[in-house]
């Protein structure tokens, strides 16, 4: 829960989308091409030093210049110890420049570091430090010790502080540099007035280097008079040794080393918590969907061609004529019960075309604008004294969105007993939809086209993405693309399919078995979907309408490993668990994964409603009897009230709806109250109380009926 917390601050003082990684790691690090930061995973007990250390890693996201400037002939004799001390007190300033606030997190996580001796300077000589390691202490610490410099150490000081690019800080520390080399900062290249340092600073600048020869003499002094110099230089730099050494016979040390900051260092590796289990980041896979979605041609010319190849092999293999005569029957009652819920459908559809009017009018209308100015009224100037409408109204209703459909259906085994009476539902959306002008597509999500057919998906498998089964595909089994009468011809394969699932009759092509539940593959294919059908119809405003009656199974992750007795790397999958994280590469956002069913769909649904938010996305969960409702109910809502009101609705309409699930709106139905037969029938010798129930009963279910149609009416008005 921490690191998703410090990773949300992390992208808030980025200003960007910015991927934050925690991983098993004892250093942070940031790739600038993919603008990943990854964390370790610290265990730090103090907030202001984990907010600390977050803002500095952002400050070298935001300010640090990612080219290799050791290459550079200017820098290239530099120390990199030296280029982090001063580039460390830049970005840190700069960030507390953009962020006040910072400047309290910055000043208590480090008394807290302080506190616990991070830079191992308790009980020591700070003014026997090397100038490096002072330096960092000043600039980390400065609020809470006192750091001595001399007069010519200030230059460095100063550099540093007034340091703002990034060259800026690579001058500062060269003088730093130049400086340790026990050179003369008068060395120091003229360009250093560019990189920000004051003149002020250079003013303050140490003594002149000593001379190499008398004052007056000539160019061509004497071989002796050049070994005496030697001599005297040698001499000088023992001194210099000497006093080096001495004070508390302490050792001399490397200057171009800093122990406070290898220190530091250090003590934050061993906050990085590296034996824990580690964190795992996915992405959803890219799917080619002229691979994983097959068309609605192959799948009706399939169809058909099993059918006639049964016919047609019944024959020749003698298959009993009462088999044959059942079937061919069955698909004939199949075909008048299409014609009978087509015909009693019209007037269903008709009303809800007038219901998709009205409230298209009324939405239009409650968004219309009149206009108070422009053009004079002159048949209203009359009445200026006391009225200051004069001018001629212009009322402007907008222009309304093109708008489309997509149908995502459960083909899994558990939806055999309502699958007929959603095709009804569904089929009453379709007539709507082609009535109207609005395209349309559906999909039914399946592991058994491939499967039986022995062919399987060709999508590539890459390493850090959610592993997608290759018996996996969606079939577009209806399409708004054909005309009215192959419309037709393809909803009556549809529904003469559900109908044997139903009933347990007719003939049923192996590839149309019903499967497992892929839902969350199926989300994760709407991503390239979705895109696809707004291109190909040019549609502003897209709903999505996802119909299924059960949790789906959770995915794997693909991963790249190499067992002991294996000699080269393969692609596999591992299991997902609660330390994985999903990372949207367009929006920058990372949610936490969960081995919930529930809450891993959630997060998809989320996921994919950010990516695209101009899509609307309703759910309908079709339930049966039993405690199917008690254990929605239970597993879905978040107080008492919620769940209270949802028993009361299903006890009064076998259905109620949910909050906060990853759909814009979520309704769960009976089964039951899904079922188109509503007819008002009584015995001949019923008593007026009979007839008045019966038909009390009949618009009741017929009320219900219409749940489904006018939650989709609203939604696309």
């Amino acid at each position: 829960m921490l690191q998703e917390i410090k990773g949300k601050l992390a992208k808030l003082l980025a200003t960007e989308n910015l991927i934050v990684e925690h991983r098993t790691v004892e250093t942070a690090q940031f790739d600038v091409v993919r603008r990943v930061l990854t964390l370790p995973n610290w265990q730090i007990s103090s907030i202001d030093v984990y907010d600390l250390l977050v803002a500095h890693e952002v400050g070298h996201a935001l300010f640090t210049d990612p080219r290799d400037w050791s290459l550079e002939p200017e820098w290239c004799d530099v120390p990199q110890t030296f280029v982090n001390i001063t580039e460390d007190a830049r970005i840190e300033k700069l960030m507390k420049r953009k962020y006040a606030g910072l400047s309290k997190t910055f000043y208590r996580g480090y008394s807290d570091l302080n506190d616990s001796d991070f830079f191992d300077i308790e009980d020591a000589d700070l003014d026997k430090f090397s100038l490096a390691d002072r330096i960092n202490l000043h600039f980390k610490l400065g609020t809470h010790i006192n750091i001595k410099f001399s007069e010519e150490e200030m230059v460095v000081v100063n550099a540093t502080a007034n340091a703002e690019t990034f060259d800026d800080a690579l001058m500062a520390a060269k003088i730093l540099n130049t400086l340790v080399n026990d050179e003369s900062v008068t060395n120091i290249p003229e360009n250093n007035q560019q990189s920000g340092i004051t003149q002020e600073s250079e003013q303050q600048s140490t003594e002149p280097a000593p001379p190499t020869s008398q004052e007056g003499e000539s160019e061509d002094s004497t071989e002796q008079d050049s070994e005496q110099d030697s001599e005297k230089d040698t001499e000088n730099v023992a001194e210099k040794g000497e006093d080096k050494d001495s004070g508390g016979g302490e050792t001399a040390t490397d200057e171009t080393e800093s122990k406070t900051a290898d220190s530091l260092k250090e003590k934050l590796k061993s906050l990085a918590k590296m034996t824990e289990e580690e964190f795992n980041y996915v992405t959803i896979p890219e799917i080619n969907i002229k691979h994983s979605v097959v068309s609605a041609k192959e799948i009706h010319e399939y169809i058909q061609n099993c059918w006639s190849e049964w016919a047609q092999g019944a024959i020749e293999e003698n298959v009993h004529s009462w088999y044959k005569h059942h079937a061919e029957s069955r698909m004939l009652v199949q075909d008048m019960d299409f014609n009978k819920f087509k015909k009693e459908s019209a007037k269903e559809v008709n009303y809800l075309v007038k219901e998709f009017e009205c409230k298209k009018s009324a939405s239009s209308y409650a968004r219309a604008t009149t206009s108070r100015t422009g053009v004079l009224d002159c048949t209203k100037l009359h009445s200026y004294k006391y009225s200051d409408d004069l001018f001629k109204k212009v009322t402007v209703i907008p222009d309304g969105k093109n708008h489309g459909l997509i149908f995502v259906l459960d083909w899994s085994g558990s939806m055999a007993d309502v699958l007929l009476s959603t095709i009804k539902q569904l089929y009453s959306l379709i007539w709507f939809c082609r009535k109207v002008g609005i395209p349309y597509d559906v999909y039914a999500f399946t592991q058994e086209w491939n499967y039986k057919a022995g062919r399987f998906s060709s999508l590539e498998k890459k390493e850090g993405t959610i592993w997608i089964n290759d018996e996996f595909s969606m079939l577009n089994i209806l399409t708004s693309k054909v005309n009215n009468s192959t419309a037709d011809i393809q909803m009556r394969n549809i529904w003469k399919i559900a109908s044997s699932f139903t009933d347990h009759s007719g003939v049923t092509p192996p590839r149309m078995y019903l499967s497992g539940t892929p839902l969350n593959e199926a989300i994760i294919t709407l991503h390239n979907i979705i895109p696809d059908f707004k291109k190909r119809y040019g549609v502003e405003k897209l709903n999505c309408v996802i119909l299924t009656d059960g949790e789906a199974p959770i995915p794997s992750r693909t991963v790249v490993l190499r067992r002991n007795w294996e000699h080269e790397e393969s692609i596999r999958h591992r299991r997902i668990s609660d330390n994985t994280f999903l990372r949207n590469l367009k929006t920058g956002t990372v949610r936490r994964l969960s081995y919930i069913y529930n809450t891993f769909t959630k997060c998809m649904l989320d996921d994919l409603k950010e990516t695209y938010p101009d899509v609307n996305i309703l759910g309908f969960r079709i339930i049966g009897s039993g405690t199917g409702s008690s254990n929605m109910i239970n597993q879905y809502t978040n107080s008492y009230d919620e769940a209270a009101d949802a028993r009361v609705s299903w006890r009064k309409t076998k259905s109620f709806s949910l909050k906060n699930c990853g759909y814009d709106s979520y309704f769960v139905l009976g089964g039951s109250i899904l079922s188109n037969e509503t007819m008002f029938e009584v015995k001949e010798d019923a008593s007026k109380s009979q007839i008045k129930n019966a038909f009390r009963k009949s618009l009741s279910s017929k009320k219900m009926n219409k749940r489904v149609l006018n939650e989709f009416i609203s939604m696309v008005a």
